[in-house]
């Protein structure tokens, strides 16, 4: 993901340790809950559905938290300028 962002290894490398935990930890609060419900109280035919419109939400969160860096630049360059 890192080189289709333009990123060089040190860049990559850099990104991976400081998400990689918080998203690994955050990925655990979210699915485990998630599936246990989803296999206790979900019909097995529609267990699949409630995956799939989790993993919708899931991914919509991710893109949230950790927008690619490129946004983030801009977003401080244009502040910069409207001070």
């Amino acid at each position: 993901m890192g080189t289709m962002q333009g990123m060089n290894a040190t860049q990559i490398y850099d990104r991976i340790a400081s998400v990689l935990w918080d998203t690994q930890v955050a990925q655990w609060a979210f699915w485990i809950p998630v599936q246990l419900l989803n296999f206790q109280f979900v019909p097995v035919r529609h267990q699949l559905n409630v995956v799939l419109l989790t993993n919708f939400a899931w991914t919509a969160l991710l893109s949230a938290w950790y927008p690619p860096e490129e946004e983030k630049v801009e977003e401080e360059s244009n502040d910069t300028m409207n001070k």
